[in-house]
């Protein structure tokens, strides 16, 4: 057992035989009572149930419950009621008690002797389950190495933050982060701390708990963000050439690997509500006929869930593609939170998804770029895999990033159906309170789907609150800033006519009521007044690709600028082949990738976000004298 003090947790034990069930819980109840040391560092109550809708029931609503005893005496059912406990709740930790006798069903469960009358060997496999999930391999040895204070002769230069404490310059900075982040911050010279590049000790044994909580047969944390964690996934699929069929929206890094790998990829069209500017899934239809006209195609790329919290349909749509034999990478970074909670389930890995990758860092606890690759490819080779992500991973990983993944795992294993389940009521109160100013109101799913995937059995992620603010009286910039400069409240992002905002671990009660606060306040302050309408910032679909985005990109390029001497778009540019990509931040989707023919739609597009203030990035967009510049191929077409 852990030497960490654990709340107090709930183990419940369902039997039809009374005299069996009520025996055992009272066995257990008093060998709780006694003054152990296992007591003092984790309070295990035991109740029992006689019905399987009972046991389901708790674990709907009881956060607490950790660990459940099966009475396998009718060994089928006791395995159908895992199964469903499993669907509820995917953390828990289950036993079956069966005689030896029995054979035994391969469901995961751990077996325990049904006709052992020594409770205090059952006592003692919840109380090891419990702390084996509680457990945090590296994070629990990155602390004892801390609180050692050694002496560093070793990089990092600004040893444990003595090159900082005492300087007349830069001691302010060390002050405000803390003198543990400076501790903590070490190197691949600490053995013991294990290597991420060559795991084979706390690294990997944090990883395969990860595996464990999050559904996968495989899991490798990554320092640099899900952005590389898809360009590992591209490039080990790949390798230096092939054919993918992905997602026009994609995250940008899917299509930096398509460059960095010499990918062929096929652009699936994103469906577009116009009314809002968002982008939503590609449509089954589409897809399915990409599936069907490509069968050379070896991996499918899809974003589920969106930056809005689109969630596909996966299962038949990963089925298809695997009866044509592709693989299916999931981008997930939006939704590593979707696995532990009924509400959000079922989630990739759960679909048949052979690669998710999740950013951990964006709706769980971990710090920023700390993020997890999912492998559930029965065809995978786990050597060349690490060799690829190898070449993407620095040497020099930051230890306190590994450690937030292995400690945001283990939130998630104990308590995230828990902190889910708030933050589901936490949304709920949300919407109901934004829709009570009658300014401002939550769109609803109907509300954002595009008309063309109408009907693909989507989900929208009840976390992620898209607010229409349409009557604010105000542009969705204007009302932007005054929530950040009045109210100190940041939202996540805009559309011409929207702001949103996520519901995390993080949410708090008293946030919720300020943001209520703040938007009663300012949609009562605001006078009702038509808003010059702005043109909807929704991206134009991607024009014809004519040649790969390797070669594009790394041939013979000139610069163009974006605007001639009268402001206006240069049409110079038209019929041009871009050599870069460019891409608003946020949402993060390209407007022009690499190969691309450029257009008139795409150019009108460009510069009035130039111009505008929307507080959106343009990457890839160059600067000279002050002109923006758009890098395009010297190949001309013709």
């Amino acid at each position: 057992m852990t030497d960490q003090l654990l709340p107090d947790c709930h183990a419940c034990i369902l039997s039809v035989d009374q005299f069996w069930r009520d025996s055992l819980c009272q066995r257990l109840t008093e060998l709780e009572s006694a003054d152990s040391e296992d007591q003092r560092r984790c309070v295990l109550s035991i109740s029992s149930t006689s019905t399987a809708e009972e046991l389901l029931q708790q674990a709907m609503t009881d956060g607490a419950l950790q660990c459940v005893v099966l009475d396998g005496a009718k060994l089928s059912e006791a395995a159908n009621v895992a199964s469903e406990l499993r669907k509820i709740r995917s953390e828990l930790d289950i036993f079956i008690a069966v005689s030896p006798d029995q054979t035994p069903v391969e469901d995961g469960s751990e077996l325990v002797d049904r006709d052992d009358t020594r409770a205090e060997i059952l006592l003692r496999r919840l109380r090891r389950a419990i702390a084996k999930r509680a457990s945090t391999p590296f994070a629990d040895t990155l602390r004892e190495y801390v609180e050692g204070a050694r002496d560093a002769w070793h990089t990092p230069g600004h040893s444990s933050g003595d090159g900082l404490r005492e300087s007349p310059w830069v001691a302010d900075f060390y002050r405000m982060m803390g003198e543990h982040v400076f501790n903590a911050d070490l190197s691949v010279s600490v053995q013991e701390l294990d290597s991420l590049l060559d795991p084979s000790h706390v690294i990997h044994a944090a990883q395969d708990l990860a595996a464990d909580a999050f559904g996968a047969k495989h899991t490798f944390f990554v320092t640099n963000g899900t952005s590389m964690a898809n360009k590992v996934i591209v490039q080990h699929m790949l390798g230096n050439a092939g054919k993918m069929l992905v997602d026009q929206a994609c995250h940008k890094s899917v299509h930096h690997a398509a460059i960095m790998s010499g990918v062929d990829p096929v652009y699936l069209p994103a469906s577009v509500n116009e009314a809002y500017g968002l982008y939503g899934p590609v449509s089954k239809e589409s897809i399915y006929h990409a599936i069907a006209a490509h069968p050379d195609a070896r991996l499918l790329v899809l974003t589920s869930s969106s930056y809005d919290g689109f969630y596909y349909d996966l299962e038949p749509i990963i089925s298809r593609a695997h009866a044509a034999g592709m693989k299916v990478l999931v981008d997930e970074a939006w939704y590593a939170h979707g696995y532990f909670h009924p509400r959000l389930r079922p989630c990739a890995l759960e679909c048949g998804a052979d690669y998710v990758t999740q950013s951990t860092h964006k709706m769980l606890s971990a710090f920023s770029q700390a993020s997890m690759i999912h492998v559930a490819d029965p065809e995978f080779n786990e050597g060349r895999f690490r060799e690829h992500l190898n070449m993407h991973t620095s040497t020099s990983p930051q230890y306190g990033l590994i450690a937030s993944l292995d400690v945001a795992r283990k939130q998630m294993s104990m308590e995230g159906f828990l902190r889910l389940d708030r933050c589901i009521a936490y949304a709920r109160e949300l919407r109901e309170g934004i829709a009570d100013t009658e300014r401002f109101r939550v769109l609803e799913l109907e509300d954002m789907l595009p008309d063309e995937v109408a009907h693909d059995g989507l989900r929208l992620d009840p976390t992620k609150l898209t607010i229409d603010v349409s009557r604010a009286g105000c542009t969705a910039r204007e009302l932007q800033k005054l929530l950040y400069e009045k109210y100190s409240i940041q939202v996540e992002k805009i559309t011409h006519n929207t702001l949103s905002v996520l519901v995390t671990l993080g949410t708090t009660q008293s946030k919720v009521l300020r943001l209520l606060n703040a938007l009663r306040s300012l949609a009562r302050d605001i006078p009702e007044k038509p808003v010059q309408s702005l043109p909807p910032s929704v991206l134009p679909a991607l024009g014809d690709i004519q040649i790969s985005p390797r070669e594009a990109y790394f041939g013979e390029s000139e610069e163009l600028p974006l605007s001639d001497a009268s402001h206006g778009v240069n049409k110079a540019l038209v019929g041009r082949v871009s050599a870069d990509q460019l891409v608003p931040y946020p949402p993060g989707i390209p407007v022009l990738v690499p190969g691309q023919l450029i257009n008139a739609d795409v150019l009108d597009f460009l510069l009035n976000l130039y111009h505008a203030d929307s507080g959106i990035e343009l990457h890839g967009l160059t600067k000279h004298d002050g002109r923006p510049m758009i890098r395009v191929t010297r190949r001309q077409l013709g």
